[in-house]
């Protein structure tokens, strides 16, 4: 039997436009520049009532529909620049973010790593979400300092292109990965031959 190793970590949360997403095609751009200082991540499935058959009086089939993802990321702060990206606001000549009537939330695929107690890393790609616009709390400050972290909320459905919605690794089930920061220069594929 092998041995299992519990999480106890959380980094390198990236973000990555989703720019087609069609039978024939399917791209991603670049990885955002924008980082943030990840806290919690909380993935949790929609849809999983199952439909139930019954025939000769008994239960004959279960059915699950197509699931959704819903992702709940906790930061210490979301710039401005990529609250604006996930969104689809405007940012200002300042560097503000300029909230318009009616802008179009794009899709974007999210990654992440998480530690495991042995040193190695469970690899993350959530592959096609939409962000929805963040409720925001501003609290005075108390005796004890109040911490106010940003939170975000995205929806994941699968891909047109293949039905994917995540892919989930191990870094000691990979050892053609020779450099685990490679995992994040891009989207994961499904292969490990454009890393």
């Amino acid at each position: 039997m092998a041995t299992t190793y519990s999480r106890v970590g959380l980094r390198d949360v990236v973000f990555a436009k989703l720019t087609a997403d069609t039978s024939s095609s399917l791209t991603y751009a670049a990885l955002e520049a924008e980082t943030v200082d990840a806290i919690d991540v909380q993935i949790s499935h929609n849809n999983t009532d199952p439909n139930v058959l019954y025939a000769d009086d008994i239960e004959d089939d279960v059915l699950y529909e197509d699931t959704e993802l819903n992702v709940t990321l906790e930061v210490k702060d979301l710039p401005l620049s990529l609250q604006a990206d996930l969104l689809g606001m405007t940012l200002g000549t300042k560097s503000e973010v300029i909230e318009v009537a009616g802008a179009t939330i794009p899709y974007y695929a999210m990654g992440f790593k998480s530690e495991k107690r042995d040193g190695n890393d469970r690899y993350v790609w959530l592959l096609k979400g939409r962000a929805h616009p963040p409720e925001d709390t501003y609290h005075t400050k108390e005796r004890d300092t109040t911490r106010q972290n940003d939170k975000i909320t995205m929806t994941f459905i699968k891909r047109t292109n293949d039905g994917a919605f995540k892919y989930i690794l191990d870094s000691e089930d990979i050892p053609e990965l020779k450099d685990p920061d490679s995992f994040f220069t891009s989207v994961y594929s499904g292969t490990l031959t454009d890393l």
